[in-house]
């Protein structure tokens, strides 16, 4: 382990990196945002929300990122085996691996969508447009994927923001309306939990899921830069998703009624808010960015499936599995509608996802005292 500098190149690429891996179409498309943040009818427990899911996430991916840094694990089953032992190891990169192929299939769902929001294109063909593009990237491994999706990722969250910014200062006034819609029935959300206390360890546990392979590589790679890199990293990416959901959402509440009825949200917002030419050329724009959100997350969420069965990703047997399963899940966005796959498969999940990084970080806070007291790691890690 060394102690070098990081160049801010290499740190904000990764961070890109984090943001592009954590968005997908479930923050892009504002229907993440509406099921955990809006719907339950103040603007405190939404806040609630968000700080319970950054403890969780930011802690548990500072564990993923010891693990690889200290013990020069890279990959999901040395992790787990190192924090949970062989059995709830095993058992653990099962949940990862679940929620990763069936957060693919929402967010192939979630791709088509958009396209038939804003173009009137036919969901089918914009899912089978989402299902080529990711496998054709995904074939070509984690290196390239980190490149690409490294500078898409906060163009994505960014933009994101500025709709956000603008639309608040039309919907922020009418945040008292919508809570006072959803809290007398008029209007029916659906939740993500059943309540917001669960909605912050569910999202923070699909959010550990999401990355779980990917922030164990980025500790292993950084081991010869100081710890504290990998920390920030871990920080800025998750606090930018959180507060960037959380405002988002107040968006909705102020939007509640026609937001209830839109599969995108937030392209819903950006159609609202800008009138003319310019509302067009920027809800263009902005559909644009929420598929490119969603293609940034669907590669290496690919690839994270592959690879845990493939561990080479430079192999046939690899390229194989990409290929066959951007068919079934395909076949699968046919019959199921993408509002009702991002639900199920994100809260419950989530609960998972909430249970390995309890787990995790528990364990990470009794291995790290320990290494200390036995001055295993002299660095401040």
């Amino acid at each position: 382990m060394g102690n070098k500098k990081i160049g801010l190149g290499l740190m904000l690429n990764l961070i890109g990196a984090m943001f592009a891996y954590l968005i997908g179409s479930g923050f892009a498309s504002g229907q993440e945002t509406m099921q955990y943040f809006s719907g339950w009818g103040s603007v405190w427990t939404s806040l609630g929300v968000a700080v319970i899911a950054l403890l969780l996430s930011c802690l548990a991916y500072i564990a993923y990122s010891y693990a690889g840094r200290t013990r020069g694990l890279k990959d999901l089953a040395g992790i787990y085996d190192f924090y949970a032992g062989n059995v709830f190891g095993k058992l653990f990169q099962v949940f990862a691996w679940l929620f990763n192929a069936c957060c693919y299939m929402f967010m192939i769902s979630g791709f088509g969508n958009v396209f038939h929001q804003q173009w009137g294109i036919s969901i089918p063909i914009g899912s089978a447009i989402g299902v080529v593009l990711s496998v054709t990237i995904a074939v070509m491994g984690l290196n390239k994927i980190i490149d690409i999706i490294g500078k898409v990722g906060p163009i994505i969250v960014l933009f994101t923001l500025f709709i956000g910014i603008v639309a608040a200062f039309k919907y922020y006034p009418m945040i008292v309306e919508g809570n006072a819609a959803i809290n007398s029935g008029d209007v029916d959300v659906i939740h993500a939990g059943s309540n917001w206390v669960t909605a912050g360890l569910s999202f923070g546990g699909c959010n550990l899921l999401l990355v779980s392979a990917f922030v164990g590589t980025i500790g292993y790679n950084l081991r010869e830069y100081k710890f504290i890199y990998n920390q920030l990293i871990m920080i800025i990416s998750s606090g930018g998703i959180m507060l960037v959901s959380f405002l988002m959402g107040l968006n909705h509440i102020g939007n509640i009624q026609a937001a209830v009825q839109a599969s995108i949200p937030n392209l819903l917002l950006a159609n609202s808010v800008f009138g003319g030419n310019a509302g067009i050329i920027l809800s263009l724009l902005f559909a644009i960015i929420i598929l490119a959100a969603i293609f940034s997350t669907i590669c290496p969420m690919l690839w994270t499936c592959a690879s845990m069965l493939a561990k080479d990703d430079k192999s046939k047997k690899y390229k194989l599995i990409c290929v066959i399963a951007g068919i079934c899940v395909y076949i699968i966005t046919l019959f199921v509608p993408y509002e009702t796959l991002l639900n199920y498969i994100m809260t419950y999940c989530g609960y998972s996802g909430c249970v390995v990084a309890v787990v995790c970080i528990v364990r990470y806070f009794i291995i790290k005292s320990r290494d200390k007291k036995e001055g295993l790691f002299k660095e401040s890690v």
